[in-house]
């Protein structure tokens, strides 16, 4: 693993006894990773966060068995394309070279940057995501880190101001909390919270809202309100509400198991990473 800090000067710095939050995105050279480095570096410059671009080569099926072994020739051509990525980026940046990415190497990497989330380009046509990068996604997920998806097409509010965070009123234990708080803190949106559902429940909206405020998400929120959003479907459901509320980011509770929270099944949070139009903040959790 290769590592380079070049230093520049942070346009606002955070609270003393406040850990620098660190963004490791996912860096390539496909237009979708471009667009996730811009946002990052737009969001953390009035955060004072520090930017790690991440460059993976490969994803082995077995951790050490590259198919394609590296050069010192190649490697130092590659970090010198990656350096220019960052060179564009005007925040305090770092670059890292990583030849295989496995959850080893990803929890070293969140341990070095704590308070740290992931983020993903999505490209806007799925035969446009490259192989790493849907590898990697899927490394990250299996490892329960916060990811931060930026999709190819977005061109709102950096910081966001608007956030909605879907939540479905049952009890949660976010697995890697500290990085998404300080985020939400240090931004101080307007928060809503939103539990979609095919029938009308304004008990189980209280409770989403109770959850929320419990796993401390809320506790910076400039304005926080809660919604009911009618609809059979939940993709369909949040994406409406996005709309309706103009939110500029959505927070997804992603809960690995759970027979009573439906609406975060795997296979609707993958359904979200392509459909929606804002960037997405998934945040692994288990049930309490």
């Amino acid at each position: 693993m290769t590592t380079l800090q070049p230093q520049a000067t942070p346009s606002a710095v955070p609270a003393a006894d406040t850990p620098t939050l660190s963004l490791i995105v996912l860096t390539n050279f496909l237009p979708a990773a471009r667009r996730a480095i811009r946002y990052a570096a737009e969001l953390a410059a009035p955060l004072g966060a520090q930017l790690v671009l991440l460059h993976v080569r490969e994803v082995s099926v077995l951790e050490g068995e590259l198919l394609y072994p590296d050069t010192e020739e190649r490697a130092g051509e590659l970090l010198v394309a990656v350096q220019a990525l960052a060179d564009e980026t005007y925040v305090p940046t770092t670059v890292e070279l990583v030849a295989d990415l496995q959850l080893s190497t990803a929890a070293a990497l969140a341990q070095r940057y704590a308070p740290a989330v992931f983020v993903l380009g999505q490209a806007a046509e799925p035969a446009e995501e490259g192989e790493v990068a849907a590898a990697v996604r899927e490394v990250l997920r299996s490892g329960e880190f916060p990811l931060l998806i930026v999709p190819e097409a977005y061109r709102g509010a950096v910081p966001p101001r608007q956030v909605l965070v879907a939540a479905d009123g049952e009890p949660f234990a976010l697995s890697r909390p500290e990085a998404a708080r300080q985020l939400l803190a240090q931004v101080e949106p307007a928060l809503t919270v939103v539990k979609v559902s095919a029938i009308e429940d304004d008990q189980a909206c209280a409770a989403a809202l109770h959850q929320v405020q419990a796993s401390g998400l809320a506790a910076a929120a400039g304005r926080l309100t809660v919604e009911a959003m009618h609809h059979v479907s939940p993709v369909a459901g949040l994406l409406r509400a996005i709309e309706q509320t103009e939110a500029n980011l959505l927070v997804v509770i992603a809960r690995r198991r759970s027979f009573l929270g439906a609406m975060f099944h795997r296979s609707v949070t993958s359904r979200l990473l392509h459909a929606s139009p804002v960037p997405l903040l998934l945040l692994p959790a288990s049930d309490e």
